[in-house]
């Protein structure tokens, strides 16, 4: 019965946006019916019916034929979603638009040319009903999902249909985090660069003592804040809910940017004397801290676990990078040791080439020398002649030894010039 139900629902469904679509916004291009358009109404189509067409497209030749081979094998059903779960996303760009569709429809919905193409469709309802009709589709598949899972409890596919269920579930979450993000004012930068949202909601709250506790005598002083936050992977966003008047405001919020603390400055501290659903969240070295009261415990728990998985899965990953960090430092090192066992084969090579050469020379010298010594004998008389010219021609060597006579550390002034020893030698 209930997958009967989910098949006939979803044929009418596909029949309804057909209708809308060539009745309405098809009509929009007819110059027939420009008479009875407002000027000004004729380029906001894509405005009013968003993604619709993209919408049709997708049920009409794909998923409307899948869900009806699933007919007479119940067991399908669970796949039939898991498989075009990527698919469903495009209800999130047709929910992020819906605020400014109403407000083109709020605008123009007495005029002639509307009421006209009702009357051509033989609709009983006006044509904001039917633009309904997408956000209330994506909401039904998860009851019929529940139903139908009810039903087939241990059956085959029963494991799949869950996880179609749970599929279903999140995309929810995720278009009413999306439309809740879209109504942020004044926050400068791109939300999205902050990562996936992971939770949000209001809360109550004080702002509390920097460091230092807070105590709870000291916060029934004072009225609180409230304040809307948003928790994304990298960041908590602290925005305060405006309150607007007029048709359609109850619906959709709007949310003016107070201030954004990245998630890796931020801290918690989850018990708060005096009320258990409130908790600590602090910013740096606790420069700034708030106490935030939740509407009741699950909603802190849930908000203190979700926290909690970001702190953590920031710290692997900085456990990680030091690792890395360690890891290259270490092989650094070893190529280094290598370069340095290299240098010193080499050296030994060279070392070893060097005395073999120096042997050579030594045989050479001893040679040499016995040479000199007969010339020695034989020019005495010429080299004693010849000394004192020779030594008078050769230039001055400076060495690079310097000698200081004693002198007192305090009298620095009265230290004498740096003198060669050379200089020195002549003063004695």
């Amino acid at each position: 019965h209930v997958l009967n139900e989910l098949i006939q629902t979803e044929r009418v469904y596909v029949r309804e946006l057909y209708t809308v679509l060539l009745g309405y916004r098809a009509e929009m291009d007819n110059p027939e019916m420009f008479d009875l358009m407002p000027p000004l109404l004729r380029n906001k189509k894509d405005i009013l019916f968003g993604n619709m067409a993209e919408i049709y497209e997708f049920h009409n030749n794909i998923f409307l034929s899948s869900l009806e081979n699933c007919a007479h094998a119940p067991e399908r059903v669970g796949p039939c979603f898991l498989e075009r779960k990527d698919d469903f996303q495009m209800y999130a760009k047709y929910c992020q638009n819906k605020p400014r569709s109403e407000t083109i429809w709020r605008k123009y919905s007495e005029c002639a040319f509307f009421q006209e193409c009702q009357r051509k469709l033989k609709h009983r309802l006006r044509l904001d009903s039917y633009l309904l009709k997408p956000v209330q589709r994506i909401t039904k598949y998860q009851l019929l999902l529940k139903e139908l899972l009810k039903y087939s409890k241990d059956c085959e596919g029963s494991a799949l249909l869950k996880k179609a269920l749970d599929a279903m579930l999140d995309l929810l979450k995720s278009v009413n985090d999306s439309m809740h993000q879209i109504a942020i004012n004044g926050y400068i930068g791109n939300l999205n660069e902050l990562g996936k949202m992971i939770v949000q909601g209001g809360f109550s709250v004080w702002i509390g003592h920097k460091k230092g506790a807070t105590k709870m005598k000291d916060l029934a002083r004072f009225k609180p804040m409230q304040r809307h936050l948003f928790l994304y992977e990298k960041a908590i966003v602290f925005c305060k809910r405006r309150v607007e008047s007029g048709e359609g405001s109850d619906r959709y919020p709007s949310y003016s940017f107070k201030h954004c603390w990245k998630m890796d400055e931020v801290g918690i501290t989850e018990y708060v004397k005096g009320d258990n659903r409130k908790f600590e969240i602090w910013y740096g070295e606790k420069e700034e801290v708030y106490i935030v009261q939740a509407s009741n415990v699950d909603v802190k728990m849930t908000w203190l676990k979700e926290i909690r998985n970001i702190l953590l899965k920031q710290q692997e990953v900085l456990t990680v990078k030091k690792r890395k960090q360690q890891d290259q430092l270490t092989e650094r090192d070893k190529i280094q040791i290598s370069f340095q066992q290299n240098d010193e084969k080499q050296q030994g090579a060279f070392i070893s080439t060097e005395e073999t050469e120096l042997e050579h020379t030594s045989t050479m010298v001893e040679v040499c020398e016995a040479i000199a010594s007969v010339q020695a004998e034989a020019n005495t008389v010429w080299t004693e002649a010849s000394q004192s010219a020779e030594i008078s021609e050769e230039p001055e060597e400076w060495s690079s030894n310097y000698f200081y006579p004693t002198y007192d550390e305090n009298e620095e002034e009265n230290r004498p010039l740096m003198r060669p020893v050379s200089e020195m030698a002549l003063l004695y």
